[in-house]
């Protein structure tokens, strides 16, 4: 695979662009004005593929044992959770609060906050006040429930 003259990554052979940084390939260096804008628009339509391929899910583990109940995609800017079968991600139980927490998407971060719930929100076993930056792997207890948070 050919490398960039500007910022060494590798690269596809057809194109005449690298990838990571807009440099021109080696041996392209003759770019007319109209390319150099076709450029530009490309550049800001296409992601990186790692963002492409990230995707943020929820575990819910089994309130029973350790082993995970079902997984959930948060494909949405907002997802509710709660106990009420509306919400995005229902946990049957009276230990959750018809709508006890919600997960916000903002760019690449997701945002945990507690919606005035009766027996509070957890991260890391520790009370969700006001809205926390979630991680990869972070554990979230409603009620009786616990899930982990997964952004790969």
């Amino acid at each position: 695979m050919p490398r960039c003259p500007r910022c060494d990554q590798a690269n596809d052979e057809e194109s005449r662009y690298c990838k990571h940084c807009g440099a021109v390939m080696d041996g392209q260096q003759g770019v007319s004005a109209e390319d150099e804008d076709t450029l530009i628009i490309r550049l800001f339509d296409e992601r990186p593929e790692e963002a492409l391929s990230r995707r943020a899910r929820v575990w819910i583990l089994d309130p029973e044992g350790e082993h995970v109940s079902r997984a959930c995609d948060l494909a949405e800017d907002v997802t509710v959770v709660g106990r009420h079968p509306e919400c995005t991600i229902s946990l049957p139980s009276s230990t959750v609060s018809r709508r006890h927490a919600q997960i916000r998407r903002e760019g690449g971060q997701y945002f945990l906050s507690d919606v005035n719930s009766t027996n509070g929100t957890l991260l890391n076993r520790e009370p969700v006040i006001g809205e926390e930056l979630l991680h990869d792997r972070d554990e979230i207890g409603i009620g009786v429930y616990r899930l982990i948070f997964r952004y790969s």
